[in-house]
């Protein structure tokens, strides 16, 4: 985030940054207008799960991030 944010102010375009919050997971996110006036969103996504369909175990985009949703998969199983 901090190399997109570093290449924006670079090239001098305006951007706008936001951090946000949902069930105690923080994604920071940079929006811009492209050239062609389309706007783009840059986020750290590894912070997000991937959430499974049907009957799959959430995975994430981040080995950290899913080590920690397994261990709270885990606990959850353990205080059924």
């Amino acid at each position: 985030m901090g190399a997109v944010e570093k290449k924006l102010k670079e090239m001098e375009l305006e951007y706008v940054r936001a951090i946000v919050e949902e069930g105690g997971i923080y994604v920071e996110q940079l929006f811009f207008h492209d050239p062609d006036g389309f706007m783009i969103e840059i986020c750290n996504c590894d912070n997000l799960p991937v959430i499974p369909l049907a009957g799959e175990m959430p995975r994430s985009c981040s080995r950290l991030n899913l080590q920690h949703m397994q261990r709270q998969q885990i606990q959850q199983v353990v205080q059924q």
